[in-house]
């Protein structure tokens, strides 16, 4: 009797971690855009361009990471619970694809664009660990 090894879910970690930077995306760009109608909407006109360049570099950076931080921490869980032989190098892998376009998108590497490549490897170790530790029944 041959015992084939577990399959690595490939395309589920792709899609979960492009899933996960896709929104993260999303909601930071609605983010920005909402504040901009926000501002258009108190200047019953076109709104300072200005005040909203200084809003986006100001939210944005922060808002982004941490977001695709959260998101990647339940893509990873996702993934791995449902995964036939869980493993925490999953969720890794994940928060992994998930930062590669922000590493392309990176302008330089400063320390919060490490830390901003960094934060999504973390959560999806995260993620992988709560997913494959041990559950308590209750009785």
């Amino acid at each position: 009797m041959s015992q084939s090894a577990p399959k690595v879910p490939w395309i589920s970690m792709i899609i979960a971690g492009i899933a996960a930077f896709i929104i993260a995306f999303i909601v930071t760009f609605l983010s920005v855009t909402g504040y901009a109608m926000i501002l258009a909407f108190q200047a019953r006109g076109a709104p300072d361009p200005a005040q909203i360049n200084a809003f986006a570099n100001q939210v944005a950076p922060l808002l982004s990471p941490l977001l695709l931080t959260l998101l990647v921490i339940f893509a990873a869980h996702f993934v791995v619970s449902r995964s036939e032989a869980p493993r925490v190098w999953y969720g890794a892998l994940v928060g992994i694809i998930a930062a590669v376009p922000t590493a392309i998108f990176a302008r330089s590497l400063t320390l919060i664009e490490v830390i901003s490549l960094v934060l999504p490897v973390v959560g999806g170790v995260l993620g992988a660990y709560l997913a494959t530790r041990p559950q308590r029944v209750s009785q």
